[in-house]
């Protein structure tokens, strides 16, 4: 990581700032706590006005749909323990905190108690604390110097960097706890309701072709046309290319194999024709835990769920699974119009099998969602959607979404916190290297990256709204 020779440690009286560049207003953008700040004592133009505004269009989301109310509001919260976790920590370690935010842009409403300005902005894409001297370009006070976040000690650099993502995570290890103890999950568990499940019969519609390939329940659907089925996913992916066709199917039944030849046809379903396979797949039953067991079941569940959210996020940043998503923008229309035709009610005499395209049956709606990441947008509705069908579910929801949120803010590039925290173990390792009381790294050198991640980011957050918008999770 590129460096700056350190200089001398300043005393308390007249701390000097740390060498490494021109501390410009462009370079302080590097700070997740720098975007910026009214004049002092500037106040906000009919600021109880757009506060009115703000909360009357809270209460009508909640008379229009109260689940949506519910997840907005879980949202602003999580946002802000992260951004409290910040603020204690930097209180705690004797910095300066000048501002305390929910979301960006122009202010809407603000109060300034003591040294600090707390308040909400017009774009809700996050929040934000601000403390002055995040890095060593950042052009800070004289007398403000001892209480900068730079001038304190690893332990409380590190502390402030991660505290944020630590909110997250101790608040899905609390529900975890809440929704195995009491609301229950698929065999009592969080982790396995983000697992697919694997395909296993539980009923066979009559007039289909599993009924006329003698398929029953309990029956596990191990292949289609020699492609392994582990997962109900695997399973559509693998039949909806042949629709309309016969295939062969290995099933287990009894501990034994048995290879079937099925037909992919229409059949008849509580009024509707339908195409496929004619099965239903069994979904796990739902269990509680004890609460003693599941002070010992929720750490665990709270690291299954990190591994997968790890191997999510590794898949998604893989050059697979960028090309996956881009190619997912650039077919969000044409999905969209494929998931409504399959939606659209169709002619009775209508073969449901004809004229199916590979586009429709594989990419419509949610099965397109496995490799793509929410807008602020989509979770709302995402999470709405599921708050109307399985409230219970809700909560285990929130907690995949506190830890994949406290993982993505640790990647260790600024300006994430996990930059800050990797510029801090870089100084405290050239401190040791170089026998040095203090080290403090140019970051004035990293803009270039820094500005990339930014850039990226801002691609990202574009094409997840314009994909949650036009074809969204569920269709």
């Amino acid at each position: 990581m590129p460096d700056t020779p350190p200089p001398p440690l300043p005393d308390t009286s007249a701390p000097q700032r740390p060498e490494g560049g021109p501390a410009t207003r462009l370079a302080s953008s590097v700070s997740s706590t720098s975007f910026g700040r009214d004049p002092e004592g500037a106040g906000v133009p009919y600021a109880g006005v757009r506060l009115g505004l703000l909360l009357a269009a809270l209460v009508a989301l909640g008379f229009a749909n109260p689940w949506m109310l519910i997840v907005v509001v879980a949202v602003l919260v999580m946002i802000t323990l992260h951004e409290l976790g910040h603020y204690l920590t930097a209180k705690r370690a004797g910095m300066k905190v000048t501002e305390f935010f929910l979301g960006f842009g122009p202010k809407i409403w603000s109060i300034t108690r003591g040294e600090t300005e707390y308040g909400i902005k017009l774009i809700p894409a996050g929040a934000y604390v601000k403390i002055p001297g995040m890095v060593n370009i950042d052009e800070v006070a004289p007398e403000d110097e001892p209480r900068t976040y730079r001038q304190k000690t690893f332990w409380q650099r590190l502390s402030v960097a991660v505290a944020g993502s630590a909110m997250h995570f101790l608040l899905a290890l609390v529900l975890i706890y809440v929704a195995i103890v009491f609301v229950g999950g698929p065999n009592g568990s969080v982790a396995d309701a983000a697992v697919d499940r694997a395909p296993v019969v539980e009923e066979v519609a009559p007039g289909s072709g599993a009924e006329a390939a003698g398929l029953q329940p309990d029956d596990v659907l191990i292949s289609v046309n020699g492609n392994p089925t582990p997962t109900t996913t695997a399973l559509r992916e693998a039949v909806a290319p042949v629709r309309g066709e016969t295939v062969s199917v290995v099933v287990e039944r009894d501990g034994q194999r048995i290879e079937k030849d099925l037909s992919i046809q229409a059949y008849a379903s509580e009024g509707e024709r339908l195409c496929g396979l004619g099965i239903s797949m069994q979904r796990a039953e739902v269990e509680t835990v004890g609460p003693f067991e599941g002070l010992v079941k929720a750490p665990q569940e709270f690291f299954d769920v990190v591994a997968l959210s790890a191997k999510g996020l590794a898949a998604f940043f893989s050059p697979s699974g960028i090309a996956d998503f881009a190619s997912q923008v650039g077919s969000a229309q044409d999905d969209r119009a494929a998931s409504q035709d399959e939606t659209a009610p169709a002619d009775p005499e209508e073969d449901p099998c004809a004229n199916k395209t590979v586009a429709g049956a594989v990419s419509s709606g949610s099965s397109s969602g496995e490799n793509r990441v929410l807008s602020i947008y989509g979770l709302v509705q995402f999470g709405s959607d599921v708050g109307g069908v399985d409230p219970g579910a809700l909560i285990g929801l929130f907690a995949l979404i506190n830890i994949f949120i406290g993982m993505f803010n640790l990647i260790p590039l600024l300006p994430f916190d996990g930059g800050h925290v990797a510029i801090a173990v870089y100084e405290k390792i050239q401190e040791r290297r170089l026998n040095r009381r203090r080290y403090f790294t140019d970051v004035a050198r990293l803009l270039p990256l820094t500005y990339g991640v930014v850039i990226l980011l801002g691609t990202l957050f574009v094409t997840s709204l314009y994909l949650d918008i036009v074809n969204p999770i569920g269709g």
